[in-house]
């Protein structure tokens, strides 16, 4: 009798450990399998963002794929596919020079038989290249950058720009008429 008791207890011990790695490496390959899609879903939105930086036109609404072409990520097909992951991106317009980009990454997880799916979401606006807009000081700079600054003043130094409240931007300071050890604070 004390045998068979025994037996039972060790019988349930090794299933409960056996459950347990068996578990704990499903949990470890999902893990990493949803790291690797959130990894692919960021991938897309920087790509999309290099094609916004090239040409804002180029984003075209719609559900794409992405492919390199020339060293260049381009906008292909309806949707991508890296190992067992299927990207999609869906562009949409939210106004005029502004695009929503959705980005989603989506796998079999066979040992759950299902689908594991990974989303993300960007939105882009027309990047303003310098030479688009004719600068003509410190202010004019500040506004044009995509940060969203609404004013700039030339200041002595980046401890003023920190004392009033601006956020300190070299790119300006060639527009700042004072001694050449005036730089360029934007306005939030």
């Amino acid at each position: 009798m004390d045998v068979i008791l025994a037996v039972c207890v060790f019988g349930l011990i090794f299933t409960a450990l056996v459950g347990v790695l068996i578990f704990g490496h499903q949990s470890t390959a999902l893990a990493g399998e949803r790291t690797r899609a959130t990894m692919l879903a960021d991938e897309g939105l920087e790509a999309v963002r290099n094609i916004r930086d090239e040409n804002f036109s180029n984003l075209t609404e719609g559900t794409h794929g992405l492919a390199i072409s020339g060293n260049q990520w381009t906008l292909s097909g309806t949707s991508d596919k890296t190992d067992i992951f299927t990207r999609r991106l869906v562009i949409s317009s939210v106004g005029v020079d502004r695009k929503q980009i959705v980005a989603t990454v989506s796998w079999p997880q066979l040992s759950l038989q299902q689908l594991g799916s990974v989303e993300l979401t960007a939105y882009l606006t027309a990047a303003v290249n310098p030479g688009d807009v004719p600068l003509s000081s410190c202010s004019a700079y500040c506004e044009s950058l995509p940060a969203g600054y609404t004013d700039g003043t030339c200041r002595d130094n980046s401890v003023e720009c920190t004392t009033n409240g601006e956020i300190y931007e070299s790119g300006g300071d060639e527009y700042c008429t004072g001694l050449f050890t005036d730089i360029c604070c934007c306005a939030p």
